[in-house]
């Protein structure tokens, strides 16, 4: 009962020592300027920024060393180290650590593959830069 009565008695204090009503104050005049100056976005005007289509020959460019792409892949594929290195997103280390290298080491496997076919292929792995999904070569 000791414990409750101490525990109770912190979690006031707390509550009172946040007193959040008084740290945050809504500004009525600045939401309102805010929304008076929106500009309305239609997916259509969106579209109209984008170009009409990319031609089949257009290959995306890469400073990333296909060489160095595979090496870190070989020898350090099960963090993803290959993955930061082309430029995915910053977790995607975490994922290919937490998933055991990658699903028991399958993922970095397969990306070695197609690393070392897009490397046969067109000597670049730029397909494969700035990829943000899991699985690169999908």
């Amino acid at each position: 009962m000791k414990k409750f009565i101490i525990a109770l008695i912190a979690m006031f204090a707390i509550a009172s020592a946040a007193n959040a009503a008084n740290a945050y104050k809504i500004d009525d005049a600045a939401i309102d300027a805010v929304v008076e100056n929106a500009v309305a976005i239609s997916p259509m005007s969106l579209m109209a920024e984008l170009p009409a289509s990319v031609p089949a020959s257009a290959s995306i460019s890469s400073s990333k060393s296909p060489v160095a792409a595979i090496l870190l892949t070989f020898f350090l594929g099960e963090f993803g180290v290959h993955r930061h290195y082309m430029g995915t997103r910053p977790w995607m280390w975490a994922i290919y650590t937490f998933t055991f290298g990658g699903i028991f080491g399958v993922v970095p496997f397969i990306d070695f593959i197609m690393e070392i076919v897009a490397l046969a292929e067109d000597n670049s792995v730029g397909r494969y830069c700035g990829n943000t999904k899991f699985f690169m070569w999908a």
